[in-house]
């Protein structure tokens, strides 16, 4: 009972020099892209790399219509919950009275060519390869099955908009619900369009992601609780033995550099075998895989006589492989020969959730 109490003590001391689990917080997450969708007959034109992008009806009177997606979501902790999203954006320039624009979700993913709009840009420049236009996703590889953007019906957000400055779209439920599957389905995470009153002159011009000026880029600002932070121990930290083995078992430490592995049992001839593995990133470990350690062991390796760690030799090897996140199977190979154990977790870290992880077929 007194071994025991130690292990947990040493796991919450060891595992207190690394993050906990956040509560809450908020994160500005910049557009990863943006473009403008020029109305014209032959999809001639695009601002991918422009400092602006364009929304609304011009004096022409063509359409014009903002592309921007969010895709570089790591900054969300794993396992967060989204509670408010808010889409800010710097709008620099106008030719008309207030007018609504509304945020709709694409349905079809498009892109971010090299081209730049002339002038104040409102006119577009010549589309490059991969960027999006009125007719193209992708010029030159691939259509929107609609000209003019793939998109939802029901917008997420709108705002009327009015003279120069800085405008916040939302936040909204749908928002939320948008980021929260895009986190869950990044492969489905094409952004949004921003449309103005088109049956009206309404024309606006916003600062892109190439804007000189940081604070005039767009950005989400998203609300959060719960998760874990990049780098924290995981739901894996803590002691592991198998019922069926008496007096030995394992500890696993999952750092912001790596897994490190005790194993405190018993050699061959009966006397005490503690030995300690190499780090190792297996990053988020995939179930049914093996991953291997390299297991080290000093001499004597006793209270009275602690073993430096530039002396520590190599012991053998240490397999591991995880049904999910508190069984296993581990596998020892080395100089007391080989010890397999089918493990259970008994103690974790209070609040943190098992990671998600892929099963091997």
């Amino acid at each position: 009972m007194r071994s025991f109490l130690l292990i947990q003590i040493l796991i919450l001391t060891i595992c207190g020099t690394f993050s906990v689990p956040t509560s809450a917080g908020t994160v500005f997450i910049e557009a990863s892209q943006d473009n403008t969708l020029y109305e014209t007959d032959d999809g001639s034109l695009s601002n991918g790399k422009g400092s602006s992008f364009f929304v609304g009806r011009t004096n022409t009177p063509e359409l014009r219509r903002g592309l921007i997606a969010f895709k570089n979501l790591s900054a969300i902790p794993p396992g967060a919950t989204i509670e408010s999203v808010k889409l800010h954006l710097r709008m620099n320039k106008t030719n008309s009275d207030p007018t609504m624009i509304q945020v709709f979700r694409l349905t079809s993913d498009w892109g971010e060519g090299s081209s730049v709009a002339t002038g104040t840009g409102g006119g577009g420049g010549i589309r490059q390869e991969g960027d999006a236009t009125w007719i193209h996703s992708f010029f030159n590889t691939s259509n929107w099955a609609t000209p003019g953007g793939d998109y939802v019906g029901t917008a997420s957000a709108q705002l009327n908009v009015a003279g120069f400055g800085s405008y916040e779209f939302g936040p909204t439920a749908s928002m939320v619900n948008d980021l929260q599957d895009w986190i869950d389905n990044p492969d489905g995470n094409f952004g949004y369009i921003l449309i103005g009153g088109e049956s009206a002159t309404s024309a606006r011009r916003f600062g892109s992601r190439e804007q000189s000026v940081e604070q005039f880029r767009p950005r989400l600002e998203v609300e959060f609780s719960g998760g874990t932070a990049p780098g924290e121990p995981g739901d894996y930290t803590g002691p592991w033995f198998d019922p069926d083995l008496d007096g030995e078992g394992y500890l696993i430490f999952n750092t912001p550099v790596g897994w490190l592995i005790y194993y405190f049992g018993y050699s061959e001839s009966g006397d005490r075998l503690w030995l300690i593995s190499d780090i190792v990133d297996i990053g988020a470990p995939v179930f049914g895989q093996d991953y291997e350690f390299s297991m080290l062991v000093g001499t004597p390796g006793s209270f009275e006589m602690p073993t430096p760690s530039a002396n520590l030799e190599v012991w053998g090897t240490l397999w591991i492989n995880l049904t999910n996140c508190t069984t296993g199977l581990f596998t020892m190979d080395g100089a007391d020969g080989m010890k397999v154990a089918n493990v259970q977790k008994i103690v974790g870290i209070e609040g943190l959730t098992c990671p998600t992880t892929t099963v091997n077929e």
